[in-house]
């Protein structure tokens, strides 16, 4: 599917923070190490036609430009200052803004809350002032912003200097000055070119998830890409994924401060919050957001998303004259799910026709040395021809290698008249670099075939693209509102009486009021039997049976002896309810005791189900194995609620261990559709109650061929 991009730019709320009609630098100097220096600088050096208006009293000029005693003398359109001012002033000259009329600020410098409690409390000062004036801030502590088709340099640093960046449709919002200008950097060494760059600092005001939603509203934006440590409204943020994947403009994350060291680095650093990274991965999946792992990878999944081109599936094919190239292809295309499909037989006969005659014609196609000449440039073009059109064939991979230069000028020429005709991705894998092939790797790129340095990143870009063409797929029959914060329709709900029997205030609902609030949504439960407490058994049960003690005081039950499973007959049952409650009432005197519960033994696979609230996100599913496989084992899969079955399917095929669900060593398999439903109710049950639930756990969740019950349950509201 192409890439679709509205024909006009969308008029937007921050329209004039990225086309100001005038600048004003308060702090400007004539220094050149100095950040108020370097911005002034850099707009006259990129060609910033808009009005340049230097603030600072000690100066009557800089630049050639009128220096200016204050924001109020200015006499021209401004709609953007440039703070390059200790901390301490940033208030009051943000109070200037608001009554000068300049809508945005920028502000370079730290001394923030990032410092510590001073730098917290002038933080707090510039945002009154802020909200006060109606001005909206990038930063503090940051290093400005940057549009690179209108030369708008409100910046100062390295980004502002030599190699300049190339012009093109890929808009940027970096949590960091430094790291975030080298993966720009990088990417546009690999041939990416830009629109926007916005480092964001702390973010005291304008925030990630705004400026990616900014981006998507931008016409001229086709890829978003972000750095990011943290962020306060993780909801927010999936939003304006959610937007982006609707819009077509596909979001790439590097994500940062995953560890407890890299999460104390970035607390330290812009003092951005920093949350579970498993949630953020969760999340980045359900939104479509696209996760990069390093630099290297942004810059090539930048790169070939630039070209607008999206997969119908997983299938490639790949051809070129290095056999060695395949196969290091074919390793990395079975880690990441690629298929490289058998042909349908008019694509080999075509094949068989157009290549050398030792060609092998499966694939891969490995045509050999010197292909395409002069003579053979037509059979070059007939095999690309018949590999794009063959229907079971999604992606084609070049393997150019280390083809001389007239061969890469050969078939670049050729590519660039074939591929208006597809809409398939096409990637190449060259060792070679531009000072030997300088022509023939230029052509390829202007002929729309982005170029990698390793088949292993052919690979994994093209996978990339397969995934999110998935995910666009999937997000148009998922039914999210148009705020894209939560699906229109959250069935199951709570029925009105199960939300009455709720207490009032903090609680720890015991097992048996927490398996009764999961039934009443539908999710199933074991059958239980509460006796009270001194009972010595009761007619007509199943055995075996599973005896546990129920106190709001005890949530775990086990490591005060309080449970006893596979009760034999009435003998057992009794002895096992004074045992539990002997148990209990050892471990802990003080504890209420509101009876025992009998249940009925389940058996199938162990896994557990959880819900936390997240302070970004809200509430969390966690779902992985359970029993003696869940200490030994970290296995869980996340996803923000409220989420749908594919998502609940998508959550039991991450397990490493979800080969149990198959049925192992003679053992019967296990209905994943029962747990699905289950993992989507309880989705349900976490984002309805929301405002009160701080925990919820299903441990043990048991699958078996055709259930998935709740044989425990503990549920903790606040």
């Amino acid at each position: 599917m192409a890439m679709e991009v509205p024909s006009s730019t969308a008029p937007t709320r921050l329209a004039r923070l990225f086309e100001p009609r005038g600048i004003a630098i308060a702090g400007a100097s004539g220094d050149p190490t100095r950040a108020g220096g370097q911005a002034l600088r850099a707009l006259g050096a990129h060609g910033y036609r808009g009005g340049i208006f230097p603030v600072n009293p000690r100066y009557p000029e800089l630049a050639g430009h009128r220096c200016h005693p204050d924001l109020a003398s200015i006499d021209g359109e401004c709609d953007l200052a440039v703070v390059a001012l200790p901390a301490a002033q940033v208030p009051g000259i943000i109070r200037q803004c608001g009554r000068r009329g300049i809508p945005f600020a920028v502000v370079l410098g730290g001394g923030f809350r990032e410092a510590g409690p001073e730098g917290a409390r002038l933080e707090q000062d510039m945002l009154e002032a802020a909200h006060a004036h109606a001005v909206r801030i990038v930063g503090p502590n940051c290093l400005g912003l940057v549009n690179v088709h209108a030369g708008v340099y409100a910046a100062f640093g390295s980004i502002t200097r030599e190699p300049r960046l190339a012009a093109g449709g890929v808009s940027a919002v970096l949590q960091s000055g430094g790291f975030g200008n080298a993966l720009v950097r990088q990417c546009a060494q690999a041939g990416v070119g830009f629109r926007h760059v916005v480092t964001t600092g702390n973010e005291a005001d304008l925030t990630a998830a705004e400026l990616i939603d900014a981006f998507v509203e931008d016409a001229q934006t086709r890829v978003i890409l972000a750095y990011l440590e943290g962020v306060a409204d993780g909801r927010t943020l999936m939003a304006a994924g959610r937007r982006a994947l609707a819009a077509g403009k596909p979001v790439l994350v590097l994500k940062a401060g995953n560890t407890d060291q890299g999460r104390r680095a970035a607390a330290s650093h812009t003092a951005n919050l920093t949350g579970h990274y498993d949630v953020y991965r969760a999340a980045f999946r359900q939104c479509g957001m696209i996760e990069v792992g390093d630099i290297h990878e942004a810059a090539d999944f930048a790169l070939v998303l630039s070209a607008g081109r999206f997969p119908e599936g997983r299938n490639v094919a790949l051809m070129g004259g290095s056999g060695g190239s395949a196969a290091v292809f074919a390793d990395t295309a079975d880690q990441v799910g690629l298929s490289i499909a058998p042909f349908v037989a008019e694509t080999t006969a075509e094949l068989e026709a157009a290549l050398p005659p030792l060609a092998s014609c499966g694939n891969p196609v490995d045509y050999g040395p010197g292909f395409p000449s002069p003579s053979s440039v037509q059979g070059y073009t007939r095999a690309c021809k018949a590999l794009l059109a063959d229907p079971g064939i999604h992606q084609l991979g070049l393997l150019v290698a280390s083809a001389g230069p007239g061969q890469v000028q050969l078939a670049a020429g050729e590519l660039a008249q074939i591929l208006p005709g597809t809409t398939k991705p096409v990637l190449a894998f060259s060792a070679m670099t531009d000072e030997p092939v300088p022509a023939g790797l230029a052509m390829l790129r202007q002929a729309g075939v982005p170029v990698l340095p390793s088949p292993r990143r052919v690979a994994r870009a093209m996978a990339m693209l397969a995934t999110y063409a998935e995910a666009r797929t999937r997000a148009s029959g998922a039914g999210w509102s148009a705020q894209g914060l939560y699906p229109t329709v959250v069935q199951p709900p709570i029925p009105p009486d199960a939300l009455a029997a709720l207490p009032r205030g903090p609680a720890t609902l015991d097992e048996h009021a927490g398996k009764a609030l999961l039934s009443s949504t539908g999710i199933p439960v074991s059958a239980d039997v509460l006796l009270p407490i001194g009972s010595t058994g009761v007619d007509g049960l199943r055995y075996p049976v599973a005896v546990k003690i129920v106190s709001p005081d005890i949530a775990h039950k086990t490591e005060v002896g309080g449970v006893k499973l596979h009760v034999a007959d009435a003998g057992q049952l009794a002895a096992a309810i004074r045992e539990v409650t002997a148990n209990a009432r050892r471990a802990r005197p003080a504890a209420r005791l509101d009876g025992v519960l009998v249940s009925e033994m389940v058996t199938g696979v162990e896994t557990i189900v959880g819900v936390v609230n997240d302070p970004g996100f809200g509430p969390v599913v966690a779902f992985g194995i359970g029993g003696i496989f869940a200490e030994a084992v970290d296995d869980m899969a996340f996803r923000v609620a409220p989420f749908g079955v594919d998502e609940a399917r998508a959550m039991i095929g991450e397990l490493r261990m979800r080969a149990l669900f198959d049925g192992l060593r003679g053992q019967p398999p296990c209905s994943t559709e029962a747990i699905a439903a289950v993992l989507v109710q309880v989705s349900a049950l976490a984002w309805q109650l929301r405002a009160r639930l701080s925990e919820l756990d299903i441990n043990p969740l048991i699958a078996g061929p055709v259930h998935a019950v709740a044989a425990d349950a503990l549920v903790v509201l606040r």
